[in-house]
């Protein structure tokens, strides 16, 4: 347990050497920060003319159908969810495809540390740097709280889902970089993998129930909205877990035909 804590830091220490993550944090905040603010005008616009039409619709319930968390904080969330689709291949893309590169694996092929710990230190790290990464958002959610009464309940929610579709990436990630040294070759895998994830429910609904029912399950995006609208699911939990633990699997499996053990 100490060699992964040891290599966690090593790979989050990686992450603040290198410029490309001080541009990706301002990317991520940046846009994030902007999609808030038109989900935060849009609903302020829509609240306007609701309350100015009340004097000629008689209805004082008509405010009633503006739900900030559906409005704002959920379309917030998911679009923090999809700019992760464009930078978590960005994030992984060293992972392992820069130490084939420099040829520094063949040290870490001759030390006494397991692959499961170098595994779990590189998964962990990154975790850890994309958790950072998210931190500084919450504070747009408590600018909506300090204003106004927002559900706590699907913001921590929310929260969570972003953190394991965060996850899933980071495992794919590793994977993508543990099969080739190119890093472009590893980010393109990883993003094209991420994206099959979320457009596999545009399938035509025409087909069969069965298959049907098995695109639902795989589309990330179905999973995520329950958790967007303050449901969790067992089930959506262990459709999560188990993307995460194959693709490490695979990570493993791909790293041990290389040589490791």
């Amino acid at each position: 347990m100490k060699m992964v804590y040891v290599l966690m830091q090593k790979e989050l220490k990686q992450f603040f050497i290198s410029p490309i993550a001080y541009v990706v944090m301002m990317i991520y905040l940046a846009l994030s920060g902007f999609f808030f603010f038109t989900n935060m005008e849009a609903f302020s616009q829509q609240y306007k003319y609701l309350k100015n039409m009340m004097q000629y619709l008689n209805n004082p319930d008509i405010l009633a159908r503006l739900n900030l968390n559906e409005m704002v904080i959920a379309r917030a969330l998911f679009n923090m969810v999809f700019i992760f689709l464009f930078l978590l291949p960005l994030i992984m893309m060293k992972s392992f495809a820069e130490e084939q590169k420099q040829k520094t694996d063949e040290l870490l092929k001759t030390s006494p540390i397991t692959l499961n710990q170098i595994i779990a230190g590189k998964y962990l790290g990154s975790l850890l740097f994309v958790t950072i990464l998210i931190l500084p958002t919450i504070a747009y959610q408590a600018l909506l709280f300090y204003y106004s009464s927002p559900e706590l309940g699907p913001v921590i929610t929310g929260y969570l889902g972003i953190l394991l579709f965060a996850s899933i990436g980071i495992a794919i990630g590793l994977f993508a970089s543990s099969i080739t040294e190119n890093q472009i070759i590893a980010a393109v895998i990883t993003f094209v993998i991420l994206l099959f994830l979320f457009i596999i429910n545009l399938i035509s609904h025409a087909q069969g129930s069965i298959l049907l029912d098995i695109i639902t399950y795989i589309s990330v995006a179905e999973h995520l909205s329950n958790m967007l609208r303050g449901v969790i699911d067992t089930r959506d939990l262990i459709y999560f877990l188990s993307f995460i633990i194959f693709f490490l699997f695979l990570t493993k499996k791909t790293m041990e035909t290389k040589g490791w053990r």
